[in-house]
C-alpha cells in the first residue's frame, strides 16, 4: 500500500520532487498561496491545480489559497512542509529576526494545525537554521516542544548543509522528522536509516561542483575546460592595489592547472586517497545522471520556458566583472573604478568552477543574483541557477523571469527532498 501525503508552502515543489519520484507515494494534496509557484509544481507533476474555493477534500491536487482556510478531513501518512522563512533568516539581520513573534513565523502553527488534523505518522519540517536562533532560541524550542506534545519523537533534528548530500551548492537548512511514539519500536534502526540517506561521506568531502552540474561531466573529463577558465583570469587584478587582490594574486601563482591538484587545494583537501576520490567521481556521476544532467552541458539546452536565457549585458558590470575572479566579490575592486558599495559577501560574487556555489538566493538586485565563472560571462541564467539546486532541465517554471528566480531561490534543492523521501519511505516501511 502507498503511503498518503500532504505536502504544504509547497512552492515550485522542490521539497515535493523527491516524493513524486518516488512511486511509494500518493498524494492527497499540495498546498501553496502563489499561483506562479504552485502552478509550476503542478504542471511538472501532471496534476489539476483548484482553488481553495473549490476544495472538497478531493485527491490528487494542488490547492491554491490562504494555508489558514484549509481544512482537511482525510488522515494522512505524512506531512511535508516548510513555512515561509524570512522572519528567521540571518539575511535580515538580529534586529529584523521576529520569528514567532510575527504572523508569517507563526505560520508554523498552521503546519502543527494539520498535523494534529490529518494524524501522520510521520511528518517532515523544513526551514532556515536562523531559527535556531531567532528570538534567542526561544522559537525554536517551542516548535520542537509543541511536535513533541502531539506524540511525535524529533528522530532527526539538524542542520544540514545540502552540499553533503549531492548539491553543488552551500545551502544550510533544518530539517526536523518527527515520527509518532507509537510506532517506534527500535529507534537504533530509524537512526541507521537516516545515516544511510541523509549522510555522505564522500560528498562532504569531495564536494559536486559547479563546473560538473553545468557541463553534466565528472571532473577527471574537464581538465582542459577548467584550464581554459582559469588561464582567463592570469591579469584579471593587474594594476588593482588591494589586500583582497594581492591575496588572489598569491592564490593564482600556488595553482598547479591541474583540475584534480587543483580541486583537492579549493576544497582543503590535505591529502590525495586517489581510491576515495575515484569512488566520489563515481558518486558524482551518480547524482548527474539521477538529474538528466550527464553529457548535456547547460549551454546547449533551450528550455520552453526561456529559463537559460542569459540576462541583458551590462559594460559597466562587464568591465567590473573582468577584475573579479572565481569566489571572489566586489571587495577585491575597492578603491578602483569599478568599486562599488556592499554589506554582504554575495554582492557581485563569481562562483568558482571547482567549488560548491554560494546559496541561491531568491530576490534582490545590486549584483545579488550570481556570477558566472567564465571571464566574459556576467549573471547566471535562472536555468543555471535551477542546475546549482538540482532542479532537472524538464522541470519548467511557470512566471515572469523574476518570479522564477524567485521559485527557485526558495525552493528546497529537489535531491535533498529525493534523499528525505527515500529516508521516510524506509521509516514507514520499518514501523
Amino acid at each position: 500500500m502507498k503511503h498518503e501525503l500532504i505536502t504544504l508552502f509547497t512552492g515550485a515543489g522542490g521539497l515535493d520532487w523527491g516524493f513524486h519520484k518516488n512511486d511509494n507515494y500518493d498524494l492527497i494534496l499540495s498546498n501553496e498561496i502563489l499561483e506562479p509557484h504552485l502552478r509550476t509544481c503542478t504542471q511538472n507533476n501532471d496534476i489539476p491545480l483548484i482553488s481553495l474555493d473549490s476544495y472538497d477534500n478531493q485527491r490528487n491536487v494542488g490547492v491554491c489559497g490562504d494555508i489558514h482556510d484549509l481544512n482537511i478531513e482525510q488522515e494522512s501518512d505524512i506531512v511535508i512542509g516548510g513555512p515561509p522563512c524570512q522572519d528567521f533568516s540571518v539575511l535580515r539581520g538580529k534586529d529584523k529576526r521576529n520569528g514567532v513573534l510575527v504572523k508569517r513565523g507563526k505560520l508554523y502553527q498552521q503546519f502543527l494545525r494539520i498535523i494534529k488534523k490529518t494524524n501522520p505518522k510521520v511528518f517532515v519540517f523544513e526551514n532556515v537554521p536562523g531559527m535556531k536562533s531567532a528570538n534567542k532560541g526561544t522559537a525554536y524550542e517551542i516548535i520542537q516542544k509543541d511536535f513533541q506534545k502531539e506524540g511525535y519523537v524529533l528522530v532527526y533534528n539538524d542542520v544540514l548543509n545540502t552540499y553533503e548530500i549531492g548539491t553543488p551548492q552551500s545551502r544550510k537548512r533544518l530539517i526536523i522528522i518527527g515520527v509518532k511514539n507509537e510506532y517506534i519500536d527500535d529507534i537504533f534502526k530509524l537512526n541507521t536509516i537516516i545515516e544511510k540517506y541523509l549522510k555522505n561521506s564522500y560528498l562532504k568531502q569531495y564536494p559536486l561542483t559547479t563546473l560538473e552540474v553545468f557541463e553534466g561531466k565528472t571532473l577527471e573529463s574537464l581538465q582542459n575546460e577548467y584550464m581554459n577558465i582559469m588561464e582567463d583570469y592570469k591579469y584579471s587584478t593587474k594594476n588593482i592595489k588591494n589586500e583582497v587582490a594581492e591575496k588572489w594574486e598569491t592564490e593564482y601563482s600556488n595553482l598547479s592547472l591541474d583540475i584534480v591538484k587543483d580541486y583537492h587545494y579549493f576544497n582543503n583537501i590535505k591529502d590525495i586517497d586517489s581510491k576515495r576520490f575515484k569512488i566520489a567521481m563515481k558518486e558524482h556521476e551518480k547524482i548527474l545522471k539521477l538529474l538528466g544532467y550527464f553529457s548535456k552541458a547547460i549551454r546547449k539546452i533551450n528550455p520552453i520556458d526561456n529559463s537559460n536565457s542569459l540576462p541583458k549585458s551590462n559594460k559597466k558590470i562587464q568591465e567590473r566583472m573582468y577584475h573579479i575572479p572565481p569566489s571572489y566579490n566586489f571587495k577585491i575592486v575597492e578603491g578602483t573604478d569599478w568599486a562599488v558599495k556592499g554589506m554582504m559577501s554575495n554582492i557581485y560574487r563569481r562562483i568558482h568552477p571547482l567549488k560548491t556555489s554560494p546559496t541561491i538566493i531568491a530576490y534582490g538586485g545590486g549584483g545579488t543574483g550570481g556570477y558566472h565563472y567564465e571571464y566574459n560571462r556576467q549573471g547566471l541564467s535562472n536555468r543555471e541557477r535551477a542546475r546549482l539546486q538540482t532542479f532537472p532541465d524538464d522541470y519548467l517554471f511557470n512566471g515572469t523571469s523574476t518570479e522564477i528566480r524567485a521559485q527557485i531561490g526558495e525552493a528546497v534543492p529537489p535531491i535533498l527532498s529525493y534523499n528525505i523521501a527515500q529516508t521516510v519511505n524506509s521509516i514507514l516501511t520499518t514501523i
